[in-house]
């Protein structure tokens, strides 16, 4: 853990509200940057991004993470989410089902009865990335983490988006053979 990280954990610890104002500082821009790659309208990003620190301040503690940005990151996809299901509870959002059905290949059903625990999948899964060349791995992440297009990632990464579509399909199948060959079945 870095230690501007551990510092700003130990302010969320003793309730120190100057946390706050310092995770804005840190972590605010990139907070937004995540936030626009899901919601197009500025008072949804900023709603989101204030809801993300609220989150923060609820759950630290007892969560002590260990990487802040990568916590505030999935508090922030989380409350975005959110955001498009509340604002679109009949008709689901385009990006969202896309995501959900491209990884439905490959990661079991949470109300499945014979599930893995959720925390041990998340271990695969990241054990699994570790074994991608990192060009894949980018890829990978920036479509399933970051929930960017195929174009902004084709345009990111210099290559064509048949190539970023492939490299996707590709990395699903192998990472839905990883998993069951570590005892996780669809």
């Amino acid at each position: 853990m870095e230690d501007r990280d551990k510092r700003l954990v130990e302010k969320y610890f003793s309730r120190d509200e100057s946390a706050l104002a310092e995770t804005a500082e840190h972590y605010g821009r990139r907070l937004h940057g995540l936030a626009k790659s899901f919601l197009g309208d500025t008072r949804d990003i900023e709603e989101c991004v204030n809801d993300t620190y609220l989150k923060a301040w609820g759950s630290i503690p007892p969560h002590k993470p260990e990487d802040m940005f990568s916590y505030l990151a999935r508090l922030c996809r989380c409350t975005a989410y959110n955001i498009i299901e509340k604002q679109q509870a009949a008709k689901r959002s385009a990006q969202l089902v896309e995501l959900t059905s491209e990884m439905e290949e490959c990661i079991p059903d949470s109300t499945a009865e014979s599930i893995t625990a959720e925390s041990e999948i998340t271990d695969m899964i990241n054990d699994f990335l570790g074994t991608l060349r990192q060009d894949n791995c980018d890829i990978f992440v920036k479509r399933y983490w970051f929930g960017a297009s195929v174009e902004s990632i084709a345009e990111d990464m210099g290559c064509s988006v048949s190539k970023v579509k492939t490299t996707l399909h590709r990395t699903r199948k192998k990472l839905k053979s990883y998993l069951e060959q570590r005892g996780v079945h669809l």
